[in-house]
């Protein structure tokens, strides 16, 4: 099994059982970030606020965080497993493509 299918599977019994995509797109004043997901994990817990963001090595996500007194940027959630922070990284990307690829797809039809 390729590390993408692993990614997919749940770990430690937590599973992903919804995402949401808000695109989000920023590169028009300089940023990075293309949209922002909301994750439903065992469906009992939401995490809004998770960033996709584009690299020159492709896209990875930002955990949720908040700015401190120190204008500090600190972690609000935080995998504590690299696997689990990995599911929900392959979940989220997955799901993202295929919402680019949707809307692609629409503005191909005009």
């Amino acid at each position: 099994m390729d590390k993408k299918a692993v990614e997919r599977l749940p770990v430690m019994d937590l599973e992903i059982t919804d995402v949401k995509i808000y695109p989000f797109d920023t590169s028009g004043i300089g940023g990075n970030v293309k949209a922002v997901a909301e994750i439903v994990i065992n469906g009992v817990l939401k995490i809004k606020d998770i960033k996709i963001v584009e690299s020159n090595r492709g896209f990875f996500i930002q955990m949720p965080t908040r700015k401190s007194k120190s204008g500090e940027f600190v972690p609000v959630v935080e995998a504590m497993d690299k696997n689990l922070y990995l599911h929900i990284r392959r979940k989220i990307l997955d799901k993202f493509k295929e919402e680019i690829s949707r809307y692609d797809s629409y503005l191909q039809e005009f």
